[in-house]
């Protein structure tokens, strides 16, 4: 994350915002698939890696496009908001991910997760 986070002003200044929300979105989704595939710590590395890289790319672009669509006097109270829905995720997704995993398994479950993943991704390529 921190080493994607270094680069996040040429890429944004080269893709915009918007086109760097989009593909963080997409690509964050093989976090969870690596994981659910990896036998030992190699692919497991790889699935940190990639997936820090694309936290950095999503929440820098979440952060920039919110700050394009808010109104400047609004801003405090949106940022409040935006801190509050993502803390409200992490902390439902932290206590759904026992449920699937004993539901359906731990490989399934983290594809389950895949798979939403890239539907968010697709749905904020279509309408974000």
């Amino acid at each position: 994350m921190l080493l994607v986070s270094l680069q996040l002003s040429p890429i944004s200044t080269r893709y915009g915002y918007r086109r760097v929300l989009v593909f963080g979105a997409l690509i964050f989704c093989s976090y969870p698939l690596l994981l659910s595939l990896a036998q030992n710590a190699t692919l497991f590395w790889v699935a940190l890696l990639v997936g820090g890289g694309a936290w950095a790319l999503v929440s820098a672009g979440l952060i920039n496009r919110l700050m394009e669509r808010v109104p400047e006097d609004e801003r405090p109270a949106y940022m409040a908001l935006h801190n509050l829905t993502l803390n409200l995720g992490i902390l439902t997704g932290s206590l759904l991910a026992p449920l699937l995993s004993g539901a359906f398994g731990l490989r399934e479950a983290l594809l389950w997760t895949a798979g939403l993943r890239l539907l968010a991704g697709l749905l904020l390529m279509i309408w974000g």
